[in-house]
């Protein structure tokens, strides 16, 4: 039987591609092809290079008619949009637009959208909440959720959501690295109070992004509420500094004074619009779901569930094994890569 295709839409970046390793990685492996803005540059070339069978094109979210040449004779689309690319309204246009020309393409079955918590909903939407770059993906996720699956009582295609979160490699090339004290200790300094970061591997993410691919119908009209795990700061240092042997230690901070340690934190928080939003700006939105554990005290986790789908689900404590990871920082996200953010830049002194 030929392998069915899934194109997956942000296939460069950190989370696409550990869903495209999932899907050729698989027992009953799929065809993968990936949109992407620069196939033949020496970044991507270097990311799949060990992957020679996932067939790059070129296009991007935003052109709509790259993303459906991209479809043609697809079974399945991943779709993740780059909020740190384009701003809340490219973003949730782009989501709508896709689904609208996924319902063209005659081989299509399967659409899985990738989003994030939408923290302004959960919260009766307080302007505290109203983080861009996850807002955004949350407003499709509602235009989504009011749609039967399929769309049309002529379609077949039907729709899922993954709902992630921030990446455990975040602490490695990200908004957790720890600073580093005189005498090596790693410091966590994070405005998260007592509250708790609702952390997703990238290899988790691959898995569950596979496991809804490999089970259309059970997902068919539902969303994926995933997490790896919950931490607080405190967990984070005491879990590094027991499995890597480094001294470590968690310092709560204001959020302001967060930001004004962040070495990019004027910069745009969406590349692609200068004058927007901050960086700054942004996360000041971001923190406070966490520190109030919003998440968490709403019940929209079920560790159980996830273990389930996921057998492999990885603790804290099993990806900082895994990874290697001593609280060092280095380049892991593409955004960073892009922006020239080194980890240099990331990891800074600390009193």
């Amino acid at each position: 039987m030929a392998q069915k295709r899934i194109l997956v839409i942000g296939g460069t970046g950190a989370q696409g591609f550990a869903v495209v390793k999932a899907l050729v990685e698989a027992k009953d492996p799929f065809t993968v092809r990936v949109l992407s803005r620069n196939p033949d540059s020496e970044g991507v070339k270097e990311t799949f290079k060990d992957y020679p069978q996932v067939e790059l094109v070129k296009g991007s979210f935003m052109d709509f008619d790259s993303v459906e040449r991209a479809l043609q004779d697809c079974y399945g689309v991943f779709v993740n949009t780059d909020g740190f690319t384009v701003n809340e309204p490219d973003e949730l246009w782009a989501g709508v637009r896709i689904f609208e020309i996924a319902n063209t393409i005659p081989t299509l079955r399967h659409f899985v959208y990738s989003s994030i918590d939408y923290y302004l909903r959960l919260t009766n939407f307080d302007h505290k909440y109203a983080a861009h770059h996850t807002n955004g993906k949350g407003r499709v996720h509602t235009y989504l959720d009011g749609m039967t699956s399929p769309a049309h009582p002529g379609s077949k295609l039907v729709w899922s959501v993954l709902i992630t979160g921030p990446y455990n490699e975040d602490l490695i090339g990200g908004p957790y690295v720890p600073h580093i004290a005189a005498d090596g200790t790693r410091v966590f300094r994070l405005p998260l109070g007592d509250g708790y970061i609702p952390f997703m591997t990238l290899q988790d993410c691959g898995a569950f992004a596979l496991h809804m691919f490999q089970n259309r119908e059970e997902w068919s009209g539902k969303t994926l509420l995933a997490t790896s795990h919950f931490s607080t700061g405190k967990e984070i240092a005491e879990t590094l500094s027991r499995v890597a042997g480094v001294k470590a230690r968690y310092e709560n901070i204001a959020v302001q004074e967060w930001v004004d340690t962040l070495p990019y934190a004027d910069a745009p928080v969406s590349s692609m619009y200068p004058d927007g939003i901050t960086v700054g700006q942004n996360f000041s939105m971001w923190w406070p779901g966490f520190a109030n554990s919003i998440l968490k005290n709403e019940g929209t986790r079920d560790l159980a569930e996830m273990k389930r789908i996921n057998p492999n689900l990885q603790s804290l404590e099993d990806w900082i094994r895994e990874s290697k990871w001593d609280g060092t920082a280095r380049q892991v996200l593409k955004g960073f890569k892009d922006g020239g953010i080194t980890a240099e830049m990331q990891q800074l002194k600390a009193e």
